[in-house]
C-alpha cells in the first residue's frame, strides 16, 4: 500500500500522490465516490461503463472455479 499526504493551500484540501499511484498524465479533473470511511478517486473521463466494455478477462480466467450444484427449492 502507498501513502500520500494531504495538505491545505489557498484554503483548499489538497492530496498528493506518491509517484508509484500518480494519476495519467493529462487528468485534470476527478471524480470522489465516499464509501463508508473510504474515498475512491478516479479520472472524470473514465467510468466503470467504459470498465464492463472493455475487453474483459483472459479466456483462462477462473477455468478451475470450484462452483457447488444447483440448489433444488420449493416453488414460492
Amino acid at each position: 500500500m502507498e501513502r500520500g499526504s494531504v495538505f491545505m493551500t489557498n484554503k483548499t484540501q489538497a492530496v498528493r500522490f506518491p509517484k508509484s499511484v500518480r494519476l495519467p498524465d493529462g487528468v485534470t479533473s476527478v471524480d470522489i465516490q465516499r464509501r463508508g470511511r473510504s474515498w475512491v478517486i478516479t479520472p472524470s473521463d473514465q467510468s466503470w461503463a467504459e470498465w464492463f466494455d472493455g475487453e474483459g478477462v483472459s479466456g483462462d480466467f477462473m477455468m478451475d472455479r470450484e462452483q457447488p450444484a444447483d440448489q433444488e427449492r420449493a416453488a414460492i
